[in-house]
């Protein structure tokens, strides 16, 4: 009976440790998404228009149609583990009450945190008096992107019904103050003309675009809509740099790592290389900013000069003391910011690309990369092949095509001539 007991409690014990082992596998980051924007911002109306039938189906109500888009838009979103750094993410919701109401406060961003108010959008006990429209719903996300770091996109949920006075002022007033801080987008789930007008030139006036709902609807589109909104590249993580304390000066042991990485950028030319700068935060912010832009530089340098890697494919950012890879409040592992991060990357807007896998471009096998896996299908991307039309229908000619649009790395070091 002892013997039968303690064979089961070896059996569970091997169990639980195969559960460990294969819960930190699946942890395990195999690439980064380099996301294009800090802060994403939800702006739904929930108006009395979005009360109406959906024109395509008078039996769904608009608003219900567009909770379910909202929902579909965060799922098809890459898994949050992947990111390099947090998303953010907030829900504000316009034209039930004389204010625009912040369901969700601006915070890192997963799917689950939006999942218990799909149901709750439109606060129902409203009385017949003036409601907020779309102007103040993009001032109050305005103040949240003034208030946050980084770059915000704002993306609306609406019929075109509750606009309210010239939102195309707020846009503007929005694009002045912060630039090319902010960026609008909109999906529409109207028939008139007008309001998707008026959508279409708020999107426009901050670089932004809209879509018809019906370009969106189904899981591959909306994929493709959100991840052209959320990403600008791919990143597949190389070996770190490391650097002594308040140094630039490149080590000979660390220098050998750029040897894989300049075999399979020369065997390989679709992809690029991203060398971000870090320091521990003891010191002077900007002078850990000045050295963590000196370590990139001489990263890139050794790049250039020792294997003749074009200086056009580096590109380079000093993150400083902000975005460790490690923790700074442990004595034993600070010391390993003092590091250079290297990443391949591949454009989105360029290239096709393969979710799971290193995509070789036929290459089975260069340097310490080992990759076999080819495309054996359209449904293995990311991107669908044939990007959905736009809606020349509602807006003649159509927005011009973000695919085009050159997109810059954030806080750019600018290469040396």
């Amino acid at each position: 009976m002892k013997k039968c007991a303690l064979f089961l409690s070896l059996l569970c014990l091997m169990t639980l440790s195969a559960g460990r082992l294969e819960a930190a596998v699946d942890l395990e980051k195999e690439h980064d998404y380099l996301p294009r924007f800090h802060n994403i911002i939800f702006l739904f109306d929930v108006s009395d228009s979005m009360i109406g039938g959906y024109p395509k189906n008078y039996d769904l109500q608009k608003l219900f149609v567009a909770s379910r888009a909202l929902a579909l838009f965060n799922s098809v979103a890459p898994h949050t583990p992947r990111w390099q750094y947090d998303t953010n993410a907030a829900l504000i919701t316009y034209g039930d009450c004389t204010s625009p109401r912040i369901l969700i406060p601006l915070g890192p961003w997963s799917p689950a945190k939006f999942e218990p108010v799909y149901g709750h959008l439109r606060d129902y006990r409203t009385g017949p008096f003036r409601t907020a429209g779309l102007p103040e719903a993009l001032q109050l996300a305005g103040s949240m992107a003034i208030a946050a770091s980084g770059r915000t996109a704002v993306v609306i949920f609406s019929d075109g019904g509750g606009q309210g006075e010239c939102p195309q002022r707020m846009a503007e007033a929005l694009k002045k103050e912060l630039c090319d801080r902010i960026e609008v987008y909109s999906i529409f789930f109207g028939e008139m003309e007008v309001g998707w007008r008026n959508l279409y030139e708020v999107c426009k006036l901050t670089n932004g675009y809209a879509r018809h709902w019906e370009e969106v609807r189904s899981k591959p589109q909306m994929k493709d809509f959100v991840w052209e909104v959320m990403l600008r590249e791919i990143m597949f993580p190389y070996p770190e740099i490391f650097f002594q304390e308040k140094s630039w000066e490149l080590l000979p042991s660390e220098a050998l790592k750029l040897e894989s990485v300049a075999n399979f950028m020369m065997a390989i030319p679709q992809y690029n290389l991203q060398i971000d700068g870090h320091t521990t935060f003891f010191g002077r912010p900007e002078a850990n900013k000045e050295l963590a832009a000196k370590r990139a530089t001489v990263v890139r340098d050794a790049l250039v000069s020792m294997f003749h890697i074009h200086p056009t494919r580096i590109q380079l950012r000093s993150w400083g003391e902000d975005l460790p890879r490690y923790d700074n409040q442990n004595p034993q592992h600070a010391a390993r910011n003092d590091e250079a991060n290297l990443f391949l990357t591949l454009p989105l807007r360029n290239f096709p690309y393969n979710e799971k896998n290193l995509h070789t471009f036929g290459v089975s096998a260069v340097g310490d990369i080992d990759n076999n896996i080819e495309r054996q299908g359209d449904e293995e991307w990311a991107s669908p092949a044939n990007p959905v039309p736009w809606p020349s229908t509602l807006v003649p000619g159509g927005p011009r095509d973000p695919r085009t649009r050159r997109q810059g790395p954030l806080a750019p070091i600018a290469p040396r001539r």
